[in-house]
């Protein structure tokens, strides 16, 4: 009896070292083939950035144009500028306008940021000169200057004659009409005289002198044969 139990015993023991090898076996290639997560956060990096003034040197009251450009990262990016001195509203944009009043040296710098964190910045130096000499001698001198002299033309051009720049067209076509008309006229007149002419020739000339009525003593034209008066013969005179 006493074997048979330890027998029993044993192949318990046996059972369940099989049973966990089993499950030993079973579990592991379950717990491999199961599919893992793992958490990474993302590196933000860093963006390259450079900024432009144009015009390089400005006058003041001038524009002047900030521009930049961003490399190294994907958009969209945030553009924050900033002016020292401030003369004008930066705006959030690659780039922008404004009119710098001012005569100074300033300093454009701008903060940029994309969608994953990644961030640069750029900064660039100018000076901004005063116009205030050269806008009054060139005002004052070539402006007066021009204007007045400009003037004193066009009024010495109205008081002493026209301009026949203007008038080209209907003078030349006028001198033309006068021209014809004239041409006309001499040659109406001088047909004229030459009908005259031939008329006088062709006409019958009436003979000079007259012829006295013995009847009534009337004198009746030259060439007669009966007088106006008395309707009587008319004979020559004597």
């Amino acid at each position: 009896m006493k074997g048979l139990q330890g027998a029993g015993h044993s192949g318990t023991f046996w059972v369940i070292a099989g049973a966990v090898v089993m499950l030993l076996l079973v579990a592991v290639p379950v717990a491999s083939a199961a599919p893992t997560s793992t958490l990474v956060s993302p590196s933000a990096g860093s963006l390259s950035v450079s900024v432009s003034v144009t015009p390089s040197n400005p006058s003041a009251g001038s524009q002047v144009t900030f521009s930049s450009q961003v490399t190294g990262g994907n958009g969209p990016f945030t553009y924050v500028w900033l002016l020292s001195p401030s003369g004008c509203s930066p705006q959030p944009q690659s780039s922008w306008s404004c009119t710098l009043n001012n005569a100074g040296n300033y300093q454009i710098s701008l903060s940029v940021t994309n969608g994953t964190g990644a961030q640069g910045s750029g900064s660039q130096s100018f000076s901004v000169t005063s116009n205030s000499g050269n806008g009054n001698g060139n005002g004052n001198g070539n402006g007066n200057g021009n204007g007045n002299g400009n003037s004193g033309n066009s009024n010495g051009n109205g008081s002493n004659g026209f301009n026949l720049s203007s008038f080209g067209p209907i003078l030349y076509y006028g001198l033309i009409a006068g021209a014809v008309t004239f041409a006309l006229l001499i040659a109406l007149t001088v047909g004229v005289i030459m009908i005259a002419i031939t008329l006088r020739h062709r006409l019958p000339v009436p003979p000079k002198g007259g012829i006295s009525c013995p009847s009534c003593k009337a004198v009746a034209p030259a060439g007669s044969r009966f007088c106006p008066a008395c309707a009587a013969p008319l004979t020559p005179a004597k």
